[in-house]
């Protein structure tokens, strides 16, 4: 059938159906999805936002529906949502799956039911069997009567969405179709609040400052902070790691580009000319927005410091992001070890710079590395307290230029370094990573996190979300530490609203 005829739902939610919430809940969200399609695993988290914000007014419904001739693990994988269901996990299967679109063997398939503490026996028994096959089938069936043809397929309380396939309008739509006046009446007073204020971006940054348009106020640049904190949580793993695969290998050319303009310098000067290209790697960086862990160190954090991301998230963004900063310079260091880019006196120079990281004791690595987080941490303040390019361009150069000239040490650079003086032979991987890269990465996010992220916080936290009620934070303190949830800060109708909300309500 075809999606222009019919804008139903053909098949009522029943007791067979997946759902998250309460039966009784006033908004019914019925998706259609697969979980080898690429739309869908982007709106994954634009739903747990929803679910967030809605909670028990919204029951979620999951129908399958594989796309198999573009998606070949499709079918598979909702095989294996429904073999957890037999277990009764499906919704910890479904998470699973659209975290790791990417894998989704018959191998990664079972590795993801053990670690559920799934009967991995009779899983991989019942997908052998194809034992849920006739289960998904009528799935695919009710969708197709209903006119579904692609993936993801809304349908609120019975009536397909057909509008964008983004965060505030799809929760508008639902809100709308509910009459939840007390969530509509926040979504009046964020956009209002957005119009009050100049030029805001659509993430409700602002773009330019309020009282001066040029210079912005500490919770103008808190603001700005928050917006990026939220689109870095929003990414995917593999978004995640790509780009920090790419962080790393623009490291690589700091290393490659100091080295050689060092050695080709024939002055007395020339580790301080050297230092002038230490720029370059993170440049690249940030007007790239590829993801660097020290980079990362600051605007997550603004999240978690208010209770609106959790700590398990912050942790798994540093996670991913660092372990491919590492292999990215680990890949450019071998490179360089292993092949003619370097000239001899450019390959000395840069077996120098690995010499004196592995002389310098632990706790002078250490202290080192605090400086240099701080450094970076501040870089990423003012760079969101800059309105142009030429700015952040120069912020770049003259902060990290800062690093080596101090004969400071930044963990991912350092990295590189290193690497490089071990794939020349000269050291181990585990002396490397135990008396370099663990001080210097620890010294990262001390002065990260703590000498800038919290003074920052301090001085912004109070008034950055003047309608959030304080008592009343988004997540339980057993939420910061272990959920998934993250999103943007509840805040409170204006004291019209909540008159015009009593007023809707006695009529």
């Amino acid at each position: 059938m075809s999606r222009s005829t019919v804008s139903t739902l053909a098949a009522p939610v029943t007791e067979r159906d997946h759902v998250r919430g309460s039966d009784d809940a006033p908004l019914t969200l019925v998706v259609y999805g697969d979980f080898e399609c690429p739309s869908c695993g982007r709106l994954y988290p634009v739903l747990e936002r929803i679910r967030d914000q809605l909670g028990d007014r919204l029951r979620f419904v999951f129908r399958h529906f594989p796309l198999t001739e573009a998606h070949p693990h499709a079918l598979r994988a909702a095989e294996a949502a429904e073999a957890a269901a037999a277990q009764g996990m499906f919704w910890e299967m479904h998470d699973v799956l659209y975290e790791h679109q990417d894998a989704l063997t018959d191998e990664d398939l079972i590795r993801y039911a053990d670690e559920l503490g799934l009967d991995t026996e009779q899983f991989t028994r019942e997908l052998d069997a194809g034992v849920h096959e006739k289960r998904i089938e009528e799935d695919v069936s009710s969708g197709a009567h209903s006119g579904v043809d692609g993936t993801p397929t809304f349908f609120i309380n019975g009536h397909r969405y057909d509008g964008p396939l983004e965060y505030d309008a799809l929760l508008e739509a639902i809100v709308k179709a509910g009459d939840l006046s007390a969530i509509q009446a926040s979504i009046r007073h964020r956009d209002r609040a957005m119009r009050e204020t100049i030029e805001r971006s659509r993430s409700g940054a602002p773009a330019a400052g309020a009282a001066i348009r040029d210079y912005f106020s500490a919770d103008e640049i808190f603001q700005r902070l928050v917006a990026t904190a939220d689109e870095e949580f929003s990414r995917s793993r593999r978004q995640l790691f790509m780009s920090g695969i790419a962080a790393g290998l623009a490291i690589t050319l700091t290393f490659l580009a100091r080295s050689a303009v060092t050695a080709a310098v024939p002055l007395e000067s020339a580790p301080l000319i050297g230092n002038l290209f230490y720029p370059v790697g993170f440049i690249l960086i940030v007007m790239g927005r590829y993801q660097l862990f020290t980079e990362n160190t600051l605007t997550p954090v603004t999240l978690v410091l208010t209770r609106i991301a959790s700590v398990r998230n912050l942790l798994r963004l540093w996670g991913i992001v660092i372990v491919a900063n590492v292999l990215g310079a680990a890949l450019g260091a071998f490179v360089l070890a292993t092949t003619g880019v370097f000239t001899p006196q450019a390959a000395e120079v840069a077996l120098g710079f690995g010499e004196h990281a592995f002389e310098t004791g632990w706790w002078d690595l250490f202290f080192k590395g605090i400086f240099a987080g701080n450094i970076v941490a501040a870089m990423v303040w003012l760079v969101h307290a800059s309105r142009d390019t030429t700015t952040r361009l120069l912020l770049v150069i003259f902060l990290m230029f800062l690093i080596p000239s101090a004969d400071l040490f930044h963990c991912i650079t350092g990295a590189c370094e290193v690497l490089y003086f071990v794939f020349q032979g000269n050291a181990s991987l585990w002396a490397a990573f135990a008396a370099f890269f663990v001080p210097v990465t620890l010294g990262n996010i001390v002065g990260g996190v703590l000498l800038v992220a919290l003074l920052n916080y301090s001085q912004t936290a109070e008034r950055q979300f003047p309608n959030r009620d304080p008592s009343q934070l988004k997540l339980s303190w057993a939420e910061w530490l272990y959920s998934r949830q993250t999103g943007g800060p509840q805040l409170l109708p204006s004291t019209e609203e909540n008159a015009t909300e009593s007023t809707e309500r006695n009529r």
